[in-house]
């Protein structure tokens, strides 16, 4: 795979790993599916511990972290390791040069290319996940 797009998702993944951990230490419950979340009845914003903002939507969240912000969607299962190119897009912002993409094209090139050589799994709605080896 293409090492600015590794680079660029593990971030990615990190950077929702680290919300999944505020939202469970604020005490919001993590979902068992996607539809789960989506009726669960927790405010659709608020604050996580650290004055971290949050904002829930549909199947997933955006998290206002620190230095970023992160927005995910849980998969059909509670899965939060899923992404997709809007996502990372959006993660990246303006930083896409510090990744080693020169505009939102070449990193729609290298996702189109992971996607074709399956580096990355379909679920099947909106959502990838690295192939597992």
């Amino acid at each position: 795979m293409n090492t600015a797009l590794t680079d660029l998702v593990s971030d990615y993944l990190a950077a929702v790993s680290t919300a999944v951990r505020l939202m469970q230490e604020s005490g919001l419950p993590l979902p068992e599916t996607n539809t789960a979340w989506a009726i669960n009845g927790i405010p659709q914003s608020g604050m996580l511990h650290g004055g971290v903002r949050y904002y829930k939507h549909g199947y997933g969240c955006a998290v206002h972290l620190r230095s970023e912000v992160v927005d995910f969607d849980f998969g059909a299962n509670g899965e939060t390791n899923g992404f997709d190119l809007w996502r990372l897009s959006a993660f990246a912002s303006d930083n896409l040069l510090q990744y080693g993409f020169k505009d939102e094209d070449a990193l729609k090139s290298a996702f189109e290319e992971a996607v074709a050589s399956e580096e990355f799994q379909y679920s099947g709605y909106i959502l990838y996940y690295l192939r597992k080896a």
